[in-house]
């Protein structure tokens, strides 16, 4: 019962940090529109939601300090933080938002690569189909991209997916046992000092013209500093693969929000595209679903197990 309900809430927060997550992306084109550059809307975020849990966890009593041995996991998963959010949300200052969404979206499909290359998760052949099918429905987006698109903003787009892969994985590898808010507070300092690099040395800082600017970018700072915690939560409760999948949701929150506010419509083989794409995702769900099945049918029930002598017998 009570691994039901903390799944049940892990699978609940990580569809609610996909509608977050998809709302953020939209409501960035209003920054953008305004005049404000990418590393502003990425900065501002970090800055307020780095700011926010720090408050939160020493009001709480929690504290800072981090076990010694998880600081190292913790910096570089903070500059995959800085790649996640600047590529995320930079990415719709260069390209539409449907197709940055779809992009960014296919990091569970990256998940589901490494989980099964380097053996983390078991896999199937119906996995391996859907992992196929997933990057057919990739290169057809990309395809119909080339020469319409800013190749920057594909780039920016494709490296945050594969940053937000990674992370995910190294928070249910080394994180399942830290409090979620003292995680995401290393991360987030991290990668803010990263962010703030990459505006001294690197990118064009530029502040919004407006009030709708400034709109934007607080709007994407209070959703993405509002999902990223329940996001890395749902991981460490429900594993990296499963949290991904619930936010299938993400790109179709997107999708929809900037269609109805800037009137953007993907084309035919993009969103045809996008659709094989989140169709390989829900297969790679399913298949996790039967292995998850098949692996507790199989298990010996307790009264069928072999009695320890047994086990070991002839192991003298």
């Amino acid at each position: 019962m009570v691994k039901d309900r903390t799944e049940l809430t892990g699978m609940l927060l990580a569809l609610l940090a996909g509608v977050f997550l998809g709302s953020a992306v939209a409501v960035a084109r209003f920054a953008y529109d305004d005049g404000a550059s990418g590393i502003v809307v990425a900065g501002v975020r970090t800055i307020l939601m780095t700011t926010a849990i720090g408050i939160w966890l020493l009001v709480s009593g929690t504290g800072l300090a981090l076990p010694r041995k998880l600081v190292p996991v913790a910096m570089f998963n903070g500059l995959l933080m800085s790649a996640m959010t600047y590529g995320n949300i930079g990415a719709v200052e260069f390209i539409s938002v449907g197709l940055a969404a779809l992009l960014f979206f296919t990091f569970p499909v990256i998940i589901a690569v490494l989980v099964t290359v380097l053996r983390i998760e078991p896999t199937s052949p119906l996995k391996l189909f859907s992992i196929v099918f997933a990057f057919v429905g990739l290169a057809l987006m990309l395809g119909s991209s080339v020469g319409d698109s800013d190749w920057r903003g594909v780039v920016f787009s494709l490296v945050a997916a594969f940053a937000t892969a990674i992370n995910a994985i190294l928070v249910a590898r080394f994180f399942r046992q830290t409090n979620v808010f003292l995680m995401t507070f290393h991360f987030s300092w991290t990668a803010l000092v990263v962010l703030a690099l990459i505006g001294i040395f690197l990118a064009e800082v530029r502040l919004p013209n407006g009030p709708s600017g400034w709109g934007g970018v607080i709007g994407v700072a209070v959703l993405q500093a509002s999902a990223m915690p329940m996001y890395l939560y749902s991981i460490s409760r429900i594993g990296a693969l499963k949290a991904g999948m619930a936010t299938n949701v993400q790109p179709v929150t997107s999708i929809a929000e900037a269609w109805v506010l800037f009137d953007e419509v993907l084309s035919a083989l993009q969103a045809f595209g996008g659709v094989l794409v989140l169709g390989g995702i829900i297969l790679m769900q399913w298949a996790d679903m039967r292995l998850r099945r098949q692996s507790l049918t199989s298990a010996p029930a307790p009264d069928q197990m072999p009695p320890a002598h047994e086990v070991f017998k002839g192991e003298k």
